[in-house]
């Protein structure tokens, strides 16, 4: 596993994912098996549909550029940029 910023940042997180994902080789392409998983989610009555960027850091996490834990905080750090964002719309 590369070495990444310990703590991992949580301004510009989306550049960063994309700058990670860019170094790797890690292209975020939604597969079947991805439909599948948004499909059975939505049959449980929830409704999850990942953005690029989340798809991104599954796929990082997946390809063990990132660990699971690495995954969770970027997520939560971008989920909070991205809602940022949108309030100040």
């Amino acid at each position: 596993m590369p070495k990444l910023p310990d703590p991992l940042p949580t301004t510009d997180v989306a550049r960063f994912i994309a700058d990670l994902a860019r170094e790797h080789g890690v292209v975020a392409v939604r597969t079947r098996l991805d439909e599948f998983a948004e499909k059975l989610t939505e049959l449980s009555g929830d409704e999850v549909r990942l953005d690029a960027t989340e798809l991104t850091l599954v796929k990082l996490a997946e390809k063990g550029v990132i660990s699971g834990r690495q995954m969770g905080t970027l997520m939560v750090s971008y989920m909070r940029e991205k809602e940022l964002r949108s309030g100040l719309s």
